[in-house]
């Protein structure tokens, strides 16, 4: 009976001990996404005449600071589809990516943020919501996440090609355990 009861316990204890996904990115592939970021910063504002008149996809990333029960950045793929001729915003974060205060990434994390907004005349002002899990210290953890996103488009090769903004919030946790953040960012994209 007792070495059935230490079997369990040990079953127990390896079920309980949570492993993070690997990283999708790399050092790297951070310092590229900062660059990017800061070169977008600087390009011209499209003028309400030069905007697109359809709908217009920008690929890029959304990149924050976090703060709170967990220290460093996130950094996600961003698709942002712009309908001008409809002034709505829609799009996700995907394959987001907690990296440690020394810039090197620390886990993929599960779940995505699911982008809503306007656009009027080149200004970009919605929301981008979900749920993300990771693990910490050996736990499952989850923080249902709020951002504002306020924005431009820009010119880049061509007329509004480029989108750049902030992306501020917040992540609450639900359990003691779970993340209660703090995020400061930026959202950028191209359609090159």
């Amino acid at each position: 009976m007792i070495r059935t009861t230490i079997s369990l316990s040990t079953i127990a204890l390896v079920a309980a001990c949570a492993s993070p996904n690997a990283p999708s990115i790399s050092s790297a592939d951070v310092g590229r996404a900062y660059a990017e970021a800061d070169a977008i910063s600087r390009l011209p504002f499209t003028e309400s005449i030069d905007l697109p008149t359809g709908a217009t996809t920008y690929n890029g990333q959304l990149g924050a600071n976090v703060s709170g029960d967990i220290e460093g950045s996130l950094l996600g793929d961003m698709r942002m589809d712009v309908h001008f001729a409809d002034d709505e915003i829609t799009g996700d974060v995907t394959n987001i990516n907690l990296i440690d205060t020394n810039g090197r990434p620390n886990q993929r994390l599960d779940g995505k943020l699911d982008i809503t907004g306007l656009e009027e005349a080149g200004r970009l002002d919605g929301f981008a919501s979900g749920k993300l899990e990771g693990v910490d210290q050996g736990l499952y953890v989850d923080t249902d996440v709020l951002l504002v996103l306020d924005g431009d488009v820009f010119n880049d090769r061509g007329k509004g090609d480029a989108v750049f903004g902030s992306a501020t919030g917040d992540g609450i946790g639900q359990d003691a355990n779970d993340w209660d953040i703090e995020i400061d960012g930026v959202f950028f994209g191209t359609t090159n």
